[in-house]
Formats: structure tokens, sequence, C-alpha cells
């Protein structure tokens, strides 16, 4: 542990030497995604589909995401967070379907592609903080980058539906810690328009459950098991957009707070 410790003393040192923050977590996870739905219909005369008509329930997708957490004081927190989900398939249709005008017709052999890429931040105020209990409030803002594309493989036909757009939601989480400093937690950002934005009705939620184990004596870096459910959607009728999908991942990860490792390999220097 000595070596990449000190590797990271020298890269980040010199701007966490000094650093204000009490802590900064960076985390990454991975692991197989399955798609329990992904409905979809596009343009005025749009067949409606589904993920089975696209293969996409045959296979596990794998899943990663990194996120960087800024502790502001004992009550204040900031994250970023990169989430990308890109999945191409491959199926012989067994149903015409209507994209955006492009007709794909029964039999023919297509690629589809499904980008939905989130950079999300999110902040979180503390309020509970207990030595074992902590719970905190907060909101997200994040950047939707969206693609749905088909293509026949013999190159005839070809058609995409791509968006970037900003979603927000409301944010919580909670986390307790056991003596032994095995920690669990709850985390979801959730929200729903009701129909209340003009003629757009959509929603969007993204819940995990974690099981993390320290992996050095002061619970400074931690290895986690967590299983995580994501989802949502919209009706954009101005735009004859409907996609709804829902989405299981069951992730390995780490986290790590720089903060206290630079410290640390400072000590020990």
């Amino acid at each position: 542990m000595r070596l990449p410790l000190l590797a990271l003393t020298l890269v980040a040192a010199p701007a966490l030497a000094e650093s204000p923050l009490p802590a900064l977590i960076a985390e990454y996870e991975t692991g197989p995604a399955y798609i329990f739905q992904n409905d979809g219909r596009y343009g005025p005369t749009g067949t409606a589909y589904e993920a089975d008509d696209l293969n996409q329930k045959s296979n596990l997708y794998r899943s990663q995401r990194i996120a960087l957490e800024a502790r502001l004081g004992e009550r204040h927190g900031l994250i970023l967070l990169w989430a990308p989900f890109d999945i191409t398939t491959r199926t012989t249709l067994a149903k015409d379907i209507d994209f955006r005008g492009t007709v794909f017709p029964t039999g023919t052999v297509v690629d589809s592609r499904y980008l939905f890429e989130g950079y999300r931040a999110s902040y979180l105020y503390r309020l509970i903080n207990g030595e074992r209990f902590t719970w905190e409030l907060g909101a997200s803002v994040q950047i939707r980058n969206a693609l749905v594309d088909l293509s026949a493989v013999d190159g005839s036909r070809y058609t995409k539906e791509s968006d970037i757009g900003v979603v927000g939601a409301f944010k919580t989480r909670l986390r307790y810690t056991l003596p032994s400093r095995v920690w669990t937690g709850l985390e979801a950002d959730a929200l729903s328009t009701f129909g209340l934005l003009g003629n757009t009705t959509g929603g969007i939620y993204d819940v995990a459950l974690t099981l993390g184990v320290p992996l050095d004596a002061k619970g400074d870096v931690s290895a986690y098991a967590r299983l995580r459910l994501l989802g949502g959607g919209a009706d954009v009728k101005r735009r004859d957009i409907y996609n709804w999908g829902n989405f299981g991942f069951a992730l390995v990860g780490v986290q790590a707070d720089l903060v206290s490792l630079v410290e640390r390999g400072l000590r020990e220097e």
C-alpha cells in the first residue's frame, strides 16, 4: 500500500496539502447492468417498440460511474458525477418499425445504439450528523446526453434521435456505520413532473443500496457492493418523443478520502 500512497502524495500533495476541505472523496464503481424495460416511440407515425424488439434483454452490459465529493465543513457537501451508459445490440426485426419516418421492414438485420450519459452535480445538507448515523437532504441537476439510433446492417437505412437536456431531482442519503467501520447506505435521486410542465410528462429515479467494508484502520478507503435501480423517461408530445426505461445494476466499487490519504502520505515521508 505504501507505493500507491507515495505516488498519490507526489501527484496530489501540492493541491491538497493546504486544502481547507475536511474531505475530498473519490469513488469508482463498475459491474453488470440489466435492462428490465426500454420502451420507445419516435416521430408522428412512429412504431411503439420494447427492449425485446431490439434484443436488449439477452445480455448483461458493463456499466461504470465516477464521482468526486467535496465536504464543505461538517454539514455541507457537493458531489460531481459522471454516469455513462452506452450499449449496442443487433437483431433481426420481427415487425416493421417506423422510426422518425424511416421504416425498417420485418426481417431487416439492424444495429441499435442506446446512449444515456449523465453529468450530475448534487448538493447535500447534513440534517443528522451523528457518530454512527447521518442523514442528508438536497438536490441534483443533471445534464443528459441521450442518443437512440437504428441502422440496417446492409447500409440501406439509418436514423437517430438525439437530445441534450437538463434534469433536476430531489436527493437524500442515509448512512449507518458499525463500530467495526463496516457501513451501509441508502441514496436516492428522484423527480416527477406529474404532467405539470405543459404537454410533457416525465420523471427520473436513481436509488442505490450499499454495503461498505473499510480497507484501512481509519476507514479512509472502503470497498463496497452496491445494488442500483435507475429509471425514468419522458412523453414529449410537441416533439413526438416517448421513451421509458428501467435498469438494474449489481456493482462493486472503491471510495477513498484523498485529503486523508495525502496527509497520511506526508506524515510517512
